[in-house]
């Protein structure tokens, strides 16, 4: 006996207690080449207006600046300087860094409306459209990982040196944490640091470092104490 009152579903208000919608359907109609949200009638507590909006201005970028370059970055093995300049001035790439950074404030740049992780998803996920992970990580990991270190736990005057060039697409920036011996195990590296008077004298190695090869500054994890996770600090090299 099929019982339809097990499968009804749960008053609108309880599903969506703060629901968006899209007026339209975005995209080009690919079955899961869109986010189901972009679908015109779908429902969503996370997603709104603002979200719609950010989107279609991370789609409208990508499509003019990154796809059509994409396989001549590829054969160059490069991303030319201007690349991260125009990402900046479109407005989209200091939304990497996360909403609670302060990125937006340290740049003449306009955040997107009530700010938060899902603008930074949506960014990345325009972004992958491209289809080449090298382009992705090269236009924005390194920023992504790198700089956050100098945001939380940097003074005043370092962030204000650094940041907002990086942010600004003027700088590259990376986090240096793998070795050749350590990766996982972020406790075990060996890469010392010994302070010499006004200076940091690092020895060691670091590799497979995203973005390291034509890196301006360097967040850099290093031993300047004991064996294990307490001997280990974050240098910022230049």
């Amino acid at each position: 006996h099929f019982d339809s009152r097990r499968f009804a579903s749960p008053p609108d208000a309880c599903l969506h207690p703060r629901p968006a919608m899209a007026s339209t359907t975005f995209g080009n109609g690919v079955p899961y080449g869109d986010p189901n949200w972009y679908t015109a009638g779908y429902h969503s507590q996370y997603y709104k207006q603002t979200h719609v909006e950010w989107r279609a201005r991370c789609r409208a970028f990508v499509e003019e600046h990154i796809m059509p370059n994409v396989s001549e970055w590829e054969v160059n093995k490069a991303i030319p300087k201007d690349a991260y300049i125009k990402c900046y001035e479109a407005g989209l790439l200091p939304v990497v860094v996360g909403p609670k950074s302060g990125a937006f404030d340290l740049v003449p740049a306009q955040a997107p409306a009530e700010l938060d992780y899902f603008h930074e998803l949506i960014f990345v996920d325009e972004l992958a459209r491209c289809a080449s992970g090298g382009v992705l990580w090269g236009l924005i990991e390194g920023l992504q990982i790198g700089l956050p270190p100098v945001l939380n736990f940097g003074s005043e005057e370092m962030k204000k040196r650094v940041a907002p060039a990086c942010l600004m697409g003027q700088k590259v920036i990376s986090l240096n944490i793998t070795e050749p011996s350590s990766g996982s195990d972020v406790a075990s590296l060996k890469c010392m640091a010994k302070k010499e008077g006004d200076f940091w004298i690092v020895n060691g190695n670091k590799k497979w470092i995203t973005n390291g090869i034509f890196s301006d500054f360097f967040t850099v994890a290093v031993r300047t104490g004991k064996p294990g996770m307490g001997g280990i600090s974050m240098l910022l090299i230049e």
